[in-house]
């Protein structure tokens, strides 16, 4: 997975994702540490996020997620695989880069987090033929 995450590319699947990042008007907490954040934006280069920090030995500040690395985690995800520490670590950001990446797809509807050990999974839920609600299915399964 590490080879695909690293040429990865910003993909029309993956603005979708950027919308919703823009859309998120509340303060965002993340799946794990302590305080929350704020979208200022996001674009095909970068989202940015404001961080308040919980704790008093902590300052406020600006922190910028590369598109790449969010991109290249989400079509991860997307192909079923789990998107989990050592995946980020191989994008070259470091354990906060892969927190943060991790915090920011959180958000996002479907996205499911497993804390021991750190990882996201996504499953986009489909109707199987058993559970087509069309007057067919209803009379083949009677």
């Amino acid at each position: 997975m590490a080879e695909d995450m690293i040429t990865a590319r910003i993909t029309s699947e993956f603005e979708s994702v950027l919308r919703y990042l823009r859309t998120l008007a509340e303060p965002c907490a993340p799946p794990m540490g302590a305080g929350g954040f704020d979208v200022l934006y996001a674009n095909t280069r970068e989202v940015v996020v404001w961080y308040s920090p919980a704790r008093d030995d902590q300052v406020a500040r600006e922190v910028a997620i590369p598109a790449e690395a969010l991109t290249a985690a989400w079509q991860s995800l997307c192909t079923g695989q789990q998107v989990d520490e050592g995946a980020l670590a191989a994008l070259g950001l470091g354990p906060a880069g892969g927190h943060w990446v991790i915090a920011l797809l959180a958000q996002i509807p479907g996205v499911q987090v497993r804390l021991e050990p750190l990882a996201l999974a996504w499953n986009l839920l489909t109707i199987t033929p058993a559970e087509d609600p069309t007057p067919e299915a209803i009379e083949d399964a009677g």
